[in-house]
């Protein structure tokens, strides 16, 4: 290899090489927070990566940069996949939820309880980042850690101490660059990549509906009096990523962001970009890192090794823009060109939990029934490879108020960017104003009675003026009435892992059939959890009082039981588990405690399919952190 022909540029993905070296040290598939990250610390440490993207090189545009546009990136045709999947196996019942997607008979997409003659179902709209950076590119920023039992509950399957909660923070404190604690406070980094922000507090103290309505939420929750503005805002500036092992418990909160002081997003996309763009004092290169983008990752090549053992050596890929068929601008006819990569030490993926376990099977790698019923030759049969699919269920609740919620920030907001919009023009000029704010203001932790620990098992996240319900077809344009306040409950320690994901075909460009089976594993648990949830608010809204009350109920729906209304309307977006890790040589897991693949040599997984349960509320800050750990593991064997 020659440093010369290592082309690490920024700005568009077209200055990328279309012609790299024969062989890398590594190669890495995905570059979200798992795999961004990896192989940013890894060609800071001196090696040889290559870095597949199937999408583009947009960070540095303005829909990126802003916290407020998440909505917009997660819809927009060029930087994000839309996977239509399944809630349950029983068609009648996922049906019933409003937000199920069909395709008409003239090609437009359609969403609702009742679709028209003919029209061809398609599910439950799933969006995930398909750009350089991941889906941290087009997230709402939660940089929230998971309560201290989760990490420990790995250390405990895997029998390996490395995993315990106090080392992982250990992570957590090497990644973040808090810019909202005092430097020097325990538990928190003040040097890492990743800076981590709070939305401005004064969008909530400035409302005085809002406040009413959470001074009510601090009695229900806490059981404290709160009489005034200031005092809302001081209470829920307490720190939930504080060094606590009791932080997880009922109160409301901000919840933490990675956005930094500019108000900008955040995360793998930037330490990429600031990886590529390093130099030495001559102007050459200082980091060998190269980045292919537009190239979907088709299968990890294998070949016999010493002892046996299948080892990956590198990586078929497809060159070309769209060609996957979750893919908005997907077309059939565009097949791209094929390339082959090697590496010299490990390949990695990190796809995501939904294509990480379709490039496993592509590779032969999986349940060997599945495999030979498409003519995959098994290079290992390992049957928990797209597998034990999880997520948070998160339950709505909408009501409508009876008067509007004064004093929105967005109000004046046209979400176009454009010379008018009087948004864009503060944040571009100021870096300041509504859309520098993530999308969740108020966050409330709630204990259910059915909590499997002290912790808290509902991460309630709202707002006033505005709805969150979920994904379908053309929602981040839908306009929620002025009156509205959502609150959307997510189920910690969730009980379910029957989902599935399975190839369709062997093509690979063809997305996988995935369905969660909602409520299938102790469903009456999670049921009453969530159930709970939704009374805690309605004794919220029903104590705000007037000028607001009384409230119109929206959701959940009408004419149903609490839990059956659930069932309906239920939706996740914080996909896991489908590669998931466990004791080494254990075929009911993929990976062992160090993200290897079992049965083979040279692979590892690091990206959210490895967590055996969802950790938490929100995946983004512990997959960043388990990138930081399967860093240095790698490290650690390179050294022997």
């Amino acid at each position: 290899m020659k440093l010369a022909s290592w082309s690490i540029l920024a700005g568009l993905a077209t200055a990328f090489p279309t012609n790299p070296p024969d062989q890398y040290e590594y190669i890495i598939i995905g570059s979200g927070p798992g795999g961004g990250t990896l192989a940013a610390n890894l060609a800071r440490a001196g090696h040889s990566v290559f870095l597949i993207e199937a999408g583009g090189d947009q960070g540095n545009t303005p829909l990126q940069r802003i916290p407020a546009m998440a909505d917009v990136v997660a819809e927009h045709p060029s930087m994000s996949w839309s996977f239509y999947v399944n809630h349950y196996q029983n068609e009648t019942q996922a049906r019933r939820d409003s937000k199920y997607a069909y395709r008409l008979s003239n090609g437009t997409l359609w969403s609702g309880i009742d679709p028209p003659e003919h029209a061809e179902p398609l599910g439950i709209l799933y969006p995930r980042g398909a750009t350089l950076g991941g889906s941290t590119q087009l997230n709402a920023m939660n940089f929230a850690l998971p309560p201290d039992n989760d990490w420990d509950a790995i250390a405990e399957l895997t029998g390996d101490e490395s995993w315990k909660s106090d080392k992982m923070r250990e992570l957590f404190i090497d990644i973040e660059n808090c810019t909202y604690a005092p430097e020097g406070t325990p538990g928190h980094g003040f040097d890492g990549f990743i800076q981590s922000n709070r939305n401005n507090i004064s969008y909530i103290t400035d409302r005085p509906g809002v406040v009413q309505s959470l001074k009510r939420a601090f009695e229900q929750t806490e059981g404290i009096q709160v009489d005034n503005a200031a005092e809302v805002g001081r209470l829920m500036q307490r720190d939930i990523n504080r060094l606590d092992k009791d932080r997880y418990s009922p109160g409301i909160y901000q919840i933490p962001l990675h956005v930094d002081s500019l108000r900008q997003r955040t995360g793998a996309w930037r330490y990429l970009h600031e990886t590529m763009n390093a130099k030495t004092a001559n102007g050459s290169v200082l980091y060998p890192l190269t980045v292919s983008t537009h190239s979907l990752a088709t299968r990890v090549l294998f070949k016999d090794s010493q002892n046996g053992k299948p080892q990956a050596f590198g990586v078929e890929y497809l060159k070309g823009e769209g060609l996957y068929s979750a893919d908005k601008r997907y077309d059939e006819s565009e097949s791209g060109r094929m390339v082959n990569v090697t590496a010299s030490r490990e390949v990695i993926v990190a796809g995501g939990t939904f294509n990480t376990p379709q490039i496993l099977k592509l590779s032969g790698i999986g349940p060997r029934e599945e495999l030979e019923s498409l003519d995959i030759p098994v290079v290992m049969d390992l049957p928990a490879v797209g597998k034990y699919l999880q997520d948070n269920y998160e339950g709505g609740v909408t009501v409508e108020a009876s008067v509007p919620w004064e004093n929105n920030p967005f109000e004046n907001c046209s979400f176009t960017l454009e010379a008018n919009d009087t948004c864009y023009q503060e944040w571009n000029q100021s870096h300041t104003g509504a859309y520098g704010e993530g999308a969740a203001p108020i966050s409330l932790l709630y204990r259910s009675s059915v909590s499997e620990t002290n912790d808290t098992d509902l991460y309630l996240f709202g707002a006033a003026g505005t709805v969150f319900r979920g994904y379908f077809p053309g929602y981040s344009t839908w306009q929620a009435p002025p009156t509205s306040w959502f609150w959307s409950i997510v189920k910690m320690q969730t009980g379910n892992q029957a989902g599935t994901i399975t190839l369709r075909s062997k093509d690979p460009r063809q997305a996988p059939e995935i369905n969660f089976n909602y409520f299938a594993e102790k469903g009456n648990r999670d049921l009453q959890a969530i159930q709970e949830g939704v009374e805690h608010t309605m004794r919220i809204f029903n104590a705000t009082g007037e000028p607001y009350a009384p409230f119109k109920i929206v959701e959940p729906r009408s004419g149903v039981s609490i839990q059956q209304g659930i069932m309906d309307d239920a939706f996740s977006h914080h996909a896991t588990s489908s590669c998931r890790m466990g004791p080494a040589g254990d075929r009911n897991y993929c990976v062992d405690s160090e993200f290897k693949v079992n049965g083979v040599d040279g692979l590892r997984v690091v990206d959210a399919s490895v967590f055996p349960r969802t950790p938490g509320g929100f995946p983004a800050a512990p997959t960043f952190m388990i990138s930081q750990k399967a860093f240095g593991v790698i490290m650690g064997s390179v050294r022997g």
